[in-house]
């Protein structure tokens, strides 16, 4: 999917550059969670979704295994499913309100990308 990934959690910076980088793909953290580290300082990005025209990606990162691929769905207006599946590998919980908040903020960078992204 994206080639070059470090064996580490990412860079709030890293998934900017990327993203601003190449018109053709989007990486954003898939949860603030993803964000914040056990101690609730901003840590290494662990779990992102990746857009491409056609596809979505979650991928997630653990300490024994480096990045991992959790879901991907060939249609990238579908990507709560995916974001579904990352959440579920997990093993979090996210009470409704946050998560209609996480689908609403993916929503529109999702919608940014397209109208940036020749099909």
């Amino acid at each position: 999917m994206i080639s070059g990934l470090p064996d580490r959690p990412l860079l709030a910076s890293e998934t900017l550059t990327v993203s601003h980088e190449r018109d053709d793909l989007l990486v954003m953290p898939a949860t603030p969670d993803s964000l914040v580290g056990d101690d609730g300082t901003l840590g290494g990005i662990r779990d992102i979704l990746v857009f491409t025209a056609n596809v979505v990606t979650s991928l997630a990162y653990t300490d024994p295994d480096g990045w991992t691929v959790v879901a991907k769905a060939t249609d990238p207006s579908k990507f709560e499913v995916v974001l579904d599946s990352l959440i579920e590998f997990r093993g979090d919980s996210l009470a409704d309100e946050d998560k209609a908040e996480i689908v609403e903020t993916i929503a529109k960078a999702y919608e940014t990308f397209t109208e940036r992204t020749p099909r």
